[in-house]
Parts: C-alpha cells; structure tokens; sequence
C-alpha cells in the first residue's frame, strides 16, 4: 500500500493545482513540466493534455505585418537557433539562415489527407507551377529522408474501445462519478448535504452503489454491485480497491504510474480539486470533507471496470478483462508513411520562396534531394511557431529594456508630501502612475500585497476565516474583526432588511447607484466600527497556531516590509498601506481578481493590521533599537483600492492624530482625482464606455456601474497584459507610461550589500508573478484547453468551481472574458542589482532557478549606480545596448492613451513646458 500511495502521489502532479474558485490562485498550469526547457515542455504538455503549445502561425504572421514582430527579432531568433549552422549551404547556394528566414517571414500551408488532394485536384494552386510540382515529386522519390511518423501512445482502455467498436463506456460513468464527486465534495450549494461523508470517499461510494442506487444508473451498472459487494467483503479501503483494479484491468506494474495519470487527467478538474483539498484542507469555502486522491482513483477504476465488461458484451469481445487493452493493441493498424504529395508540399513551397526553378530542382541528386528534404522538414510548423513566438516575446522585452535604460532617474523628495505602499499588482502601475502625476511630490511602493502579514481573517460579518497570505504559506496566526454590538440593535434590523431590498433593486436597474446604498448598510451595521484584534491572546485558535501576533513578531514583519525600500530617514507624515481587491457580481470567477499574494482574497485587512502594527509605540521601540526609527510624527493609515469600481476605502481615519487632519484631507483629495483618472484610462479597453473625450467623472461612473451590474461579464481586464515586473527604486520607473503590464516591486540595492534581502524578496514575489503571468499565458494559447472557456454555459457547482452546462468537468483556468485583451509573452523580471548579486540571489531559490534554466521567465539585472544591463540565463551574463529611443510625450498619461484601445508602446511622460 505505501508503493501505491507514493505512486498517486507523483500522479497527483500532472494534476490542476487550483482551489475552490472562493480562493483562486493563480499558478502555471504546466506545473508539473517545469524541470523541463519551456520550449520542450509547452510541446510536451500539449500532445499529453491535447491542447496548443503557441498560438496559429497565421496569428505570427498578422504580428509580422504590422510590425508587432520585426525583421530584427526574426534573425535575432534564428542566430540563437542556427549559430555556427546558420551559414551552412543547404542547396544551390542557398544558406540554412536565408531558407530558414524565408520560412518564418512566409511560412508554408498546412495540407495533409483530403485537403491537400482537394487543393491539388480543385484549386488552381499549381497553376504556373506544375513543372515545379513534377520535379518536387520526383526529388522526393529519390530522397532518403525516413517518412515522419508518430508511434501511438498507451491509452485507457476506453480509448482502444471506441476506436475498434461503437462502445463508449465513458458515456455511462463521466454522468454517475461527476454527480457522486459533486455531492460528495459539496461546501454546501445543494439541499441537504450526502450522508455517511464522515466515511471518507471511497467508503462512502461503497454505502451508495452496493443495491439498488447502482442498478438505477443503467444495465451497465450491474456488474459495479458485484464489485462493490467484493471490496466490502475483502475489507478494502480505496488504496487497496486501487491495487485490485489495476491487476484485474491487465496494467503491469511498470505502468501503473504513467496509466494512473492517464486516468486522472480523463476528468483532471475534479481529480485536482480532491487533491487540493486533500493538501489544504484549510483552503476548504466551508466544511473539510475527508478527501483523498487515491480513493478517488479507486472510485472511477470500480466504475470502469463494470463499465467495460458490460462494453465487451455488447461488442462481442471474448477473454477476460485483464487481457482486454492487450487484444486491442494487437488490432490497431499500424501509422502509414506519408504519401509522396504530402513530402513533396513543403518542398514545393519551398522551392517558390528561394526561387529555385523546375530545372533546378530536377537535376538535385539523391543527396542534395534528402539535404532539402530534411531541413524544410526541420523548420515544420510547430517549429516556425515557437520561433516566431520568441521573436514576439524579444521585441516587447527589448522595448522595456530600451525604457529603462533610457528613462532619467528621478530621485525622491527629502520628506514627501505622503507615501503609499501599494500591491506589487500590475492594475496598480496606472493608479501609482496617475497619483504621482497629480502631486509630484508624493512617493509610492509595491510590495507583496499581504505586507508581510500571513493570517487567517475573519470579518465581522463572516462565518468562517480565511488564509490572506501567498498560497505557498500555511499561516499561523489568526485575526478576527470586532464589530460594535451596540449598533445591532432591534431598531436598526427593520431599516437594514429595506436597505437590503433597495439595494437589490438598484443592483439590476440602476447598478451605478447600487454602491451608494450598500456603503450606507455597511455604516449601519456596525461593521464600519469594528476593530482588528492583532496582541497576542491566550486561547486555542479556530485556525492556526496562535491568536493574534507578539510584539516582537510584529516588529520583525514591518522592519521586513520597510527595510528593503530604502525608505529610513524619509519617512512622510502620512503612509498609506493600500491592500487591494475587486468586487464584481456576475462573475464566479471573482477571486482571481483578487490579490493573488493574499492568496485570491483581498489585501485590504493585512494592510490595515500592518498600519496597527506601525504604529504600535512597542513596535517602534523595537525597531529603532535595530536601526529603523520611525519619526513620531508619521502615522501609518490601512486601506483598500477595489480595482473594478475604483474605491480607495482608507481603515481607522477616527485614529489619525488631529495634527495631521489636513494632510489627511490632502491625501483624500489626491486619491480621488487619480481615481477618476486611472478609471479613464481603464475604459479604453472597453467597447460600452465612454468615449475618450468624455469628463473623468463619467469614466468613474462607468467602472462603479460594471462591477454592480448583474448582466456584465467583464467587470474589469484583471492581469490580462501583464509582461513584464520590475524589481528596483520607483525613481527607475517613475515617470515611464508601462501600460499597465508591470508588476513594480520597491527595492533599494543600496540597503542591500550582500543581496540577502533580495534573495528573501525574489522567493516571496516569484511564485506569485509567474503563477499569475504563465496562467494567463497558457489560458490564452488554448481559451478551451487551458482555460475555461467563455463564462455563457458556466454554472457555479457546490462553491468549488463551475461546470460547463449541468454536468462537465470542473473546469480550471481562467475564462475567456478574462484573455481576450491579452498578449502571451513570459514574464521578464528586471532587478535593479548587480549581476553578481542576482546571480547569487537565484542560486539561493532552487525554484526562481529552476524558472531561469528552463527560461519558464526571463531575467535581467539593472546595474544599480552605472546604468548598464545584463540579461541572464543559464549560460551567463549577456550586456544589452539599445536598440530604440525612448519616445517623449509631453503631458498627463491621457495625451498618450486617448483614443487608442490596443496595447501601447513604452514611453515618457514629462509635464508640459508652461
């Protein structure tokens, strides 16, 4: 049994690793490739999972033709790709670099089978050209180029049914084992809850279908009762049920592994969410029912097993079932060789592009035939694809580069007017952009969006806690929020159900006036006044270890946030510590436009408990003790940006000293002017906004009213876009219009000598910006595959997640509405350091380093004081020179951004000259 189990292990890996949709985490949805190259990996993943590893090639050859890939990035990619190659004659004078260019710029058709007879026989794409065509056959006849072909795959045994018969036994059990997963993992969606969960999955299975409750799933379903009945008679529970199933289908021991996987990617959406509530039970929306992967697998192996006796009747296959994928594999017809048209149809064209004549190709001998032959074959279309995609990636990487370099430092006000520590969140650069353009003289910072405060939160209002911190953290401490029992008075409980009913009017007829109400419910029910709890207390905590935090903990999580800043001895009077979320109605997915760092909950409590926590004259002690004093004028404030509708929610204003009241009103004025800006610029991605020339406010308006209103699908474009993620001082930054596809991340080199905070800070950050950017990047490769689909046939199933229609697979990933805007490109991390310094700061983190060997992301580093990039791999430093200047616009953001709804190129914005 402890073989098995470390087999569903390992199977467990392949598996999709996303929560209840409550608490989406983004994550690479390759996860379990990642020790491979990403090019290799991408393909692999793709033939496994069925799905596509780059975008069409017709979509790289729009990007070619207005201009998004450029003739440099294309012989950039294949000087990497050939190099000493490159120069090498493939035929009649005619480099491997130049037929290799000519491909990618122009590509081949694909045509195979029926269509490229029909393109031979129907279309007149020989025409002019049958010369060509003749001697292309013929150079092929004497080519030695061994015929491609793919040796078919070990499959489920239902896959070899269906392909010899008209049997599918998956169109009995997917409905039965969906419904009974469904039911079983249920948080609470359904009517009344499944008796006998406490039993676990398997044994509960076993209670269902040993009588009647099988004989009603169909004919089929009478050999499951004799199983089940065995199992109950053996005594076995799902791991040794799994070990009989697996010997009574014929899988020989050496397969069980690769067969087992096989099997759970079949519904890989329910088999992931039983192993993630199996791991992180804590993460459950409501009640941790007893999960496990391999009593999972035990549960669809039983109903398979019946499924395929009652399928080998009904086909007329003799033999027992042990030998049934055996016989089957004997009959599959082996893969046929190409014919002649298909070798010869890339030739062909490639002979037209390097402008090679009939006569030409007709005198190339054996030799020089099987030279041609094989090299256009190299440079297929899967090939093409992923060259072309690098060169996609290379032109954006090397305009942030080009930006960075050229962009002129900024260095801060001595004591800024205010400062504001924000999420490291890419929707957060247009915000800190807008706000340092209405008052130049504040300061921002990005950091990880739970400021460092890992706990399990409950509100007020909630019923239960939840984890606010990266998924990759178990945290140990628990919070809760105190609310004023006074205010929940009999009297008020009347006016509080009619503010409920109105806002349930205004919410479907007027949504921009549903906020308004709500605010006023909010104040009502005491929630408004309530308090965090963060001193440590005595007592057993709901979750976690201990309650609330000692003092001396909480010293070391704000000294963590602050020193890498480079923030000491500037200090404003005011700082702000903005958490963010999003709130939106018609959208099951809206966690995943939560913070990811607050894992897929809303970082509006860790702010305002690490403000508690600064302010804290014990904390401060402490700190100045350990050379970070906080002047005693400076005040920390906690808050919330809702990145749909643009509130800036600010937490315990009624504690702000009265000598800072007017830099308090100040800031509030500051917020709500670039609010309204930041909000103008998001409505360009919109086709219901307004239109660019439309006052701020109506744009304010429009963003209010998306995330109130039930019929709006796309309550806001979320991390669609994000690219790129700088990790340095805002001076190398600020000033620069990123459209809003960069993480920022405040970090000082100078505090930094030997690069142990940045080594902290990269093994905090990269899990949650690669997570983030390579889910959106697979899920817009393949929206169906990768991703969910479009949201239309979504319906929410048992709080965990969404079906397509009454019954599918869970789905995971990202939805459509969420892709469409985006650009597929890997994450590029610049850090402001030396390459010495980041190179040590990745050798400290096996997975940051496991990312940049197999280029999963790429990594550069800024030279801190002499300005010079280095791009780093595996095989060293590589300086960068610029390729382009740096465009100029003279004005607000809005002078570039109006009018335009596509992505935008990197540029400078400067105040007008007065």
């Amino acid at each position: 049994m402890t073989d098995i189990a470390h087999l569903v292990d390992h199977v467990a890996h392949v598996l999709p690793a996303q929560g209840p949709i409550g608490v989406f985490i983004h994550h690479n949805t390759l996860h379990a490739w990642e020790d491979q190259r990403f090019e290799d990996a991408v393909v692999r993943a793709a033939r496994r999972l069925g799905c596509q590893p780059f975008l069409p090639e017709d979509a790289y050859r729009e990007e070619l033709r207005r201009g998004r890939i450029g003739h440099r990035d294309v012989d950039a990619v294949l000087e990497e790709a050939l190099a000493a190659r490159a120069d090498e004659a493939v035929v009649d004078g005619i480099t491997r670099r130049e037929l290799w260019r000519l491909l990618l710029l122009h590509g081949i058709p694909e045509a195979r089978g029926a269509r490229l007879s029909w393109l031979l026989s129907e279309t007149d794409v020989l025409e002019g050209h049958t010369d060509l065509w003749e001697a292309c056959l013929k150079a092929i006849g004497r080519s030695s180029h061994p015929p491609w072909s793919i040796a078919p795959p070990r499959r489920r045994h239902r896959d070899l049914l269906v392909a010899t018969s008209d049997v599918d036994p998956d169109e009995w059990t997917r409905p039965v084992q969906i419904r009974f997963v469904g039911a079983y993992l249920d948080q609470g969606l359904a009517r009344w809850p499944m008796p006998g969960r406490e039993r676990g999955m398997y044994g509960c299975f076993l209670s269902f279908y040993g009588d009647s409750a099988a004989r009603r799933c169909g004919a089929w379903a009478a050999g499951l009762v004799d199983l089940v009945v065995d199992d109950r008679r053996a005594g076995r529970d799902g791991a040794a049920s799994l070990v009989r199933s697996l010997e009574d289908l014929g899988v020989p021991p050496t397969e069980w592994q690769e067969f087992l996987e096989n099997e759970a990617l079949w519904l890989r959406g329910w088999a992931g969410m039983v192993r993630q509530l199996e791991t992180r039970p804590d993460r459950a929306p409501a009640l941790a029912v007893p999960a496990r992967l391999v009593d999972y697998l035990a549960v669809q192996l039983l109903l398979s097993r019946a499924a395929l006796r009652h399928a080998m009747g009904l086909a007329r296959i003799e033999g027992p079932l042990s030998q049934l994928r055996t016989n089957l594999q004997a009959h599959e017809p082996a893969p046929a060789p190409p014919p002649a048209t298909e070798r010869a149809w890339p030739v062909f064209h490639a002979a037209q592009l390097c402008g090679l004549s009939a006569d030409r190709v007709a005198v190339l001998d054996a030799e020089k035939a099987t030279v041609l032959e094989t090299e256009v074959a190299q440079i297929d279309g899967l090939v093409r694809r992923r060259l072309l995609h690098v060169a996609f990636e290379r032109r954006l990487r090397h305009r942030f580069y080009d930006a960075l370099l050229q962009n002129v430092p900024r260095p801060p006000a001595r004591r800024p007017a205010f400062q504001a520590m924000f999420c490291l969140d890419d929707r957060e650069e247009s915000f800190r952009r807008h706000l340092e353009e209405v008052e130049p003289d504040v300061e921002t910072f990005g950091t990880a969006g739970f400021f460092g405060v890992a706990m399990y939160f409950r509100a007020a209002h909630a019923a239960h806690a939840r984890p606010l911190c990266p998924v990759v953290l178990k945290p140990e401490h628990y919070v809760a929020e105190v609310g004023d029992a006074a205010t929940s008075s009999p009297i008020l409980r009347p006016v509080l159900a009619a503010l409920r009913m109105t806002a349930l009017v205004l919410r479907v007829l007027f949504p921009w006036l549903h906020r308004n109400v709500s605010r006023l419910q909010h104040a009502l029910s005491g929630h408004a006044g309530a308090r965090l709890r963060i001193d440590r207390a005595q007592g057993t905590p709901p979750l976690g270890k201990h309650v609330g935090f000692t003092v001396d903990e909480m010293a070391d999580i704000v000294r963590g946030q602050l020193a890498p800043l480079g923030i000491a001895g500037r200090f404003a009077r005011l700082v702000l510590v903005l958490g963010h979320g999003s709130t939106s109605l018609n959208n099951p997915q809206e966690s995943a436009y939560d913070c990811g760092a607050c894992g897929g909950g809303r970082g509006g409590p860790n702010g305002r408990a690490f403000a508690q926590m600064a302010n804290d004259p014990r904390v401060r002690a402490r700190l100045a003790g350990r050379g970070l004093p906080i002047p005693e004028d400076t005040w920390f404030v906690g808050g919330q940006r809702n990145s749909a509708n643009n509130d800036v929610d600010l937490y315990d204003e009624d504690l702000v000293p009265d000598a800072l009241r007017d830099d308090l009103e100040r800031v509030r004025r500051t917020l709500e002017i670039a609010r309204r800006r930041e909000s103008h610029e998001r409505c360009r991605r919109f086709e219901s906004a307004p239109p660019s020339w439309f006052p701020e406010a109506a744009s304010l308006l429009h963003v209010q009213a998306r995330s109130a209103d039930l019929a709006q699908p796309r309550p806001e474009c979320g991390h669609a876009t994000n690219a790129v993620c700088v990790i340095g001082r805002r001076s190398c930054t600020r000033g620069l219009f990123l459209d809003r596809r960069a993480f920022l991340v405040s970090y000082d080199a100078t505090c930094d000598a030997d690069g142990a905070a940045l080594a902290r800070l990269l093994a905090a950050v990269t899990p949650v910006l690669a997570g983030i950017n390579l889910e959106y990047f697979f899920g817009f490769l393949d929206p169906t595959g990768y991703g969910c689909g479009t949201k239309l046939p979504h319906n929410v199933t048992g709080l965990l997640g969404v079906m397509d229609g009454a019954q599918s697979d869970l789905r995971t990933g990202l939805p459509w509405q969420m892709l469409e805007i985006h650009e597929p490109v890997r994450l590029t991390i610049l850090v402001e350091a030396t390459p010495e310094v980041l190179r040590r700061a990745v050798e400290r983190d096996a997975y940051l380093g496991r990312l940049v060997r197999g280029r999963w992301l790429y990594l550069a580093a800024l030279h801190p004081t002499e300005r010079r990039l280095f791009e780093i791999d595996d095989a060293g430093e590589h300086p960068y020179a610029v390729e382009e200047p740096l465009p100029v616009v003279r004005g607000p953001s809005r002078t570039h951004y109006a009018g335009h709804a596509e992505h935008l190129p990197f540029v400078r914005i400067e105040p007008e000259v007065a």
